[in-house]
């Protein structure tokens, strides 16, 4: 029998790597859970990628060359491209899956030990995605016989609308480090509405419990993808969502805020020096909408500036107060985005 190939073998230790990463992420009682998940599922991706390429006769691909050459670490080992590379050359910038491996190489070094299960509660849907995506990549590459859905298994993490529940997932927001809380949500504010809400990036179940007649199982579930129901089923979940939503479907200027009650109020609840000037620099900055002039006025970050076009002006939300004010009362950012030291008021 003929030796197998390079690839197969780097193939089939990304899958022993992302085993080993679910096997740990559902032990009862085992610490740093998240902490490892995250470390062998990135292996997992790293060796998966390799193996793409080693199995397209691009190997040479996997170094770092200058001036054509391979380069070597202080330790004498090949330079390899990092995970983080090899996702930009292979998917493009607004593939979700790309931006959900990359907000695991970003959280990795944020999550600290006595924290992990919480932050774990946190980025539970993004953490699902970030396996099923896996399985979803490794089938498309490599074929339906190289695939692990029969072996692996990922707990889905349940919340029912009772005041308890909604009380206890507030609960673990406020546990979880500031510095993680704001990762999070500057992650998910950086990207397009359209990939943030895919659930290759953030994965979320909806369970509809079924009528069933005593002949059938006392417990009858569903499982549901949100993009799998039809029109009418989708509205009937998006008006129960509402129950619990945080934030608002965007309905004509319902929550605009106009540029001068922008300014106002991130003076006032922030308690710094802040000025239309001082929102120019920081609408630019953060790439939030188009400069004037610009034949595209309506493409946006929706979640912090949307186009009105019956009055033709750009009117911003709730969400951009927020972020500013977070923002901005950190004092190196502020002094990057307005060029000097925060003033307090």
């Amino acid at each position: 029998m003929a030796a197998r190939p390079r690839w197969w073998h780097q193939l089939q230790a990304s899958k022993d790597e992302v085993r080993l990463a679910v096997d740990l992420y559902n032990r009862i009682g085992q610490e740093r859970q998240l902490e490892a998940f995250v470390v062998h599922m990135s292996l997992g991706w790293l060796k998966l990628i390799q193996a793409k390429y080693e199995k397209e006769g691009k190997g040479r691909g996997l170094y770092t060359l200058r001036n054509g050459r391979r380069q070597r670490t202080a330790d004498g080992d090949w330079l390899m491209k990092s995970l983080s590379g090899l996702l930009v050359e292979r998917y493009s910038d607004s593939d979700p899956i790309r931006r959900n491996v990359e907000f695991f190489l970003g959280l990795r070094h944020k999550i600290e030990h006595r924290y992990d299960r919480d932050v774990a509660a946190l980025v539970a849907g993004k953490t699902q995605a970030f396996v099923l995506n896996y399985e979803k990549e490794i089938v498309r590459l490599f074929g339906g016989d190289e695939g692990l859905a029969e072996e692996l298994r990922l707990p889905v993490f349940v919340s029912s609308i009772t005041d308890d529940a909604i009380e206890a997932i507030k609960q673990v927001r406020s546990r979880v480090p500031r510095a993680v809380l704001d990762y999070v949500q500057d992650q998910d504010a950086a990207l397009e509405p359209s990939v943030a809400a895919d659930s290759s990036y953030d994965f979320r179940l909806y369970l509809i419990p079924q009528t069933s007649s005593a002949s059938d199982a006392d417990a009858a579930m569903t499982f549901v993808r949100l993009d799998d129901l039809d029109r009418e089923q989708r509205a009937k979940v998006d008006a129960a969502m509402t129950i619990i939503r945080e934030k608002q479907v965007p309905v004509s200027n319902l929550g605009s805020l106009l540029p001068t009650l922008v300014v106002k109020r991130v003076s006032t609840e922030a308690k710094i020096e802040f000025n239309m000037t001082d929102h120019t620099r920081c609408w630019q900055h953060f790439e939030v909408r188009p400069r004037e002039g610009d034949e595209h006025p309506e493409r946006t970050k929706e979640q912090f500036c949307r186009w009105d076009s019956t009055f033709k002006r750009w009117v911003y939300t709730e969400a951009w107060v927020v972020y500013l004010v977070r923002k901005l009362s950190d004092a190196d950012l502020h002094r990057e985005v307005l060029g000097r030291d925060p003033k307090f008021v």
